[in-house]
């Protein structure tokens, strides 16, 4: 079955400081962050903020938290809609674990037209918010994939392509974007959004360096289906196993703590992750051979199937104060 737009869904990460970097961010926590729900990402914007300028980061997870264990492909991930207050968000990749301090991925950012352009153009004027600011930030790059679009949301009517960056200068008020291959429509400056986009080739849970450390024992990781971590309940986590006697084992990952399941190669194992109710993997009886001893241990890592990602959220000096205001992060992506 393929996976089904309400199975994506976007989590919170597990720490929040916006006092202390490496309290903030970190790994997935499984809270849904549902859309329009007011301060479910930033806080409300104070008056000394408005003031004095700030920026913020949180960092969010879209997870494919689906009960098929299949990969979502071709994954586009883009700003769709410009805030409607004066302050501006980028949002950048980030890995499992990472906290604000160890942030090192690139912006992606969003603008509008600051010219109006015909069908069969191969150059745009792209006003981006704040465009001083974006200037040295540079959400679009050579190489980029750049939505363009007149859509008035992501999957209603009007316009949208899909170009690559060919050459870029910033300048004051607006950036000169050379794209390939040239626009095959018109856009007018009014409704006219231009993304930066920020491509992945798939997404799945995944298990990885399974090592085996047993003179007798053996376990076969590399026929499909003999280890396999799920896209609902998989976590990041390195994972031990330890055998206390010749077919049972005990299993401890190194956030996680040592779990109550007990497991036994002489039957398949999947325990159940608590906040899920759905296994974090499953260890195949047939992967097995061979005869393990007390203390023999199977090591290995399981990988959610999740995007991290870290939205910043920049409020320049002296700007004005704005009810609901709010951003937009779009995926595109293909299932088998």
């Amino acid at each position: 079955m393929p996976i089904l737009d309400n199975e994506i869904v976007w989590r919170p990460a597990a720490l929040l400081s916006d006092v202390i970097a490496a309290q903030n961010g970190g790994r997935m926590a499984y809270a849904q962050l549902v859309s329009g729900v007011k301060n479910n990402l930033f806080p409300d914007v104070s008056q000394s903020e408005r003031s004095a300028g700030s920026v913020k980061w949180r960092k969010a997870f879209i997870h494919v938290n689906s009960a098929q264990d299949t990969a979502l492909l071709n994954i586009r991930l883009f700003l769709d809609a410009l805030t409607p207050a004066g302050d501006f968000v980028l949002f950048q990749p980030g890995t499992a674990t990472d906290t604000e301090d160890q942030i090192s991925g690139r912006p992606y950012g969003i603008g509008t037209l600051y010219a109006p352009v015909t069908g069969g153009a191969d150059q745009i004027q792209v006003a981006c918010e704040h465009n001083g600011e974006y200037a040295s930030l540079a959400p679009i790059r050579v190489g980029d994939a750049l939505r363009v679009s007149d859509r008035p949301s992501t999957g209603g009517p009007g316009n949208e392509e899909w170009v690559r960056v060919t050459g870029i200068v910033y300048g004051a008020d607006f950036a000169t974007v050379d794209v390939s291959p040239a626009l095959a429509n018109a856009y007018a400056t009014a409704n006219t959004l231009v993304s930066s986009v920020l491509e992945l080739p798939s997404v799945a849970a995944a298990c990885s360096g399974v090592a085996v450390a047993s003179s007798g024992g053996t376990f076969d990781a590399a026929t499909v289906g003999n280890l396999v971590a799920h896209n609902r309940g998989a976590v990041e986590e390195d994972w031990t196993l330890a055998f206390t006697s010749q077919t049972a084992y005990t299993v401890s990952g190194t956030t996680t703590g040592t779990l109550a399941d007990i497991g036994s190669n002489s039957a398949d194992f999947a325990p159940l992750n608590p906040a899920t109710g759905t296994p974090y993997f499953t260890i195949r009886s047939t992967g097995w051979g061979g005869a393990f001893q007390v203390n023999d241990t199977m090591a290995f890592s399981t990988h959610p199937a999740a995007i991290p990602v870290w939205y910043r959220r920049q409020v320049p000096v002296g700007t004005f104060s704005l009810s609901n205001d709010y951003a937009s992060l779009a995926i595109h992506g293909e299932s088998a």
